[in-house]
């Protein structure tokens, strides 16, 4: 009984945290925004902020990083209180740690390659979002596919 509530709640805490990722990781930097590119919501805020879109990029870039920074710190707090209860040892800790930054390396990969797939077929999902077709991968708590 004791190791079917061990696994229950490291079950709990990876789906929880893996979906908050998703959801979280998507964040201001993601590959799609709103279904707009980052690079097209990064060209509409310069043009609003009147500054290069380099500069809002950068930006974007560097809160993206601070948010999974703060994002890593709260996980292992919280499986800092797991272990201090018992529930998981501190070997588990550390490869539930190492599981979710391999699942955010993925994410990020496979934005990155939909990306270079859809400039390299010249496919503009904005515009084909308009007709309610598009393609997400990795994000908002989509495992990908068509929306």
């Amino acid at each position: 009984m004791m190791k079917n509530k061990k696994f229950l709640i490291i079950a709990l805490v990876v789906g929880l945290t893996l979906a908050g990722a998703a959801v979280l990781g998507v964040g201001v930097a993601s590959a799609y925004f709103g279904g707009k590119s980052k690079e097209a919501v990064s060209q509409k805020l310069a043009e609003k902020l009147g500054v290069s879109s380099d500069k809002v990029s950068t930006a974007m870039d560097e809160i993206q990083v601070e948010r999974q920074a703060e994002r890593k710190a709260s996980n292992s707090a919280k499986l800092d209180k797991a272990v201090s209860d018992r529930v998981i040892t501190a070997e588990q800790k550390q490869k539930i740690l190492d599981k979710m930054d391999e699942t955010q390396q993925k994410r990020e990969s496979e934005r990155e390659e939909m990306q270079k797939w859809q400039d390299e077929n010249n496919i503009d999902w904005e515009k084909l979002h308009s007709y309610g077709i598009g393609m997400r991968f990795g994000g908002r708590g989509h495992g990908g596919g068509m929306m």
